[in-house]
């Protein structure tokens, strides 16, 4: 059985990443667990509403939440866990008490701390695991395309699991797009993939490391990309993508679901 994490703030941003988990991997042999993070207060506090228990309203969202998704759901497997951890260190303490194969979260979010929209980029560079972050203004569509930018260091079976799982799951098909210095895919490339991918559909696509960000763009907006998958690893591109500025926009404000892998 899958096991799937949704971190809440309970704004509809986050609902809406709950129900793009639901839309894509469903009720079936499937269990969703969502987490929220609160402040927990040494003292009273005047610049919070009320001085309210913010750990009683972390458990009471979250039963609002499990109730907003069982009408949506049906019958499904759901789980509550409220913790006043980091959210990456939060995530990484659910993991440890039943293995998470797979968080999905909002970019950004509401209310009167935006846990969840100021942590995304948090969650996915310090949590263990992989993450789709996905954007406010996702709506609910198939999920036909996957590209996946290869920075051509040795992926495993392992690493990719997630996005094989989602698009065998989806009936997606998968671009491999390879960044390098070359410019094109070689032969040993695509036969390295080819073994990984299995009897997935995928074609292959090449850009120069300085044009990544663009071509992605690009592919997004004109050839009907639905989710984009990258591996974040020390010393890549895409380590560098997500310290930098242009990963503000990339992982926060992309037009469609990003799934960041762990390499």
């Amino acid at each position: 059985m899958k096991h799937i994490l949704l971190p809440t703030d309970f704004s509809d941003a986050s609902f809406n990443a709950a129900r793009f988990a639901l839309e894509l991997h469903g009720t079936k042999d499937v269990e969703y667990t969502f987490l929220n993070v609160y402040l927990k207060l040494a003292y009273r506090n005047a610049l919070v509403p009320g001085g309210h228990d913010t750990e009683r309203a972390s458990r009471l969202g979250l039963r609002r939440m499990d109730r907003r998704f069982r009408k949506l759901a049906g019958t499904v497997r759901v789980s509550l866990r409220s913790s006043f951890s980091p959210l990456a260190d939060a995530i990484n303490e659910v993991h440890a008490a039943k293995a998470v194969d797979l968080v999905v979260m909002g970019t950004q979010g509401e209310g009167n701390y935006g846990l969840v929209g100021r942590n995304t980029a948090a969650a996915v560079t310090a949590a263990a695991l992989p993450v789709i972050a996905v954007p406010a203004q996702w709506q609910p569509a198939k999920l036909d395309r996957i590209l996946f930018a290869d920075d051509g260091e040795a992926d495993t079976a392992e690493s990719l699991q997630p996005m094989i799982w989602t698009a065998k799951h989806a009936r997606a098909r998968i671009t491999v797009l390879h960044v390098g210095p070359a410019g094109a895919v070689s032969t040993a490339q695509a036969r390295r993939f080819s073994g990984l991918l299995g009897n997935i559909q995928h074609t292959y696509a090449a850009v120069e490391g300085g044009a990544v960000e663009r071509t992605v763009e690009r592919m997004v907006a004109e050839e009907g990309i639905d989710l984009v998958a990258v591996v974040r690893r020390k010393r890549s591109f895409w380590h560098r993508l997500f310290q930098g500025s242009t990963s503000k926009r990339m992982a926060l404000h992309t037009t469609v679901p990003l799934l960041v892998l762990r390499g």
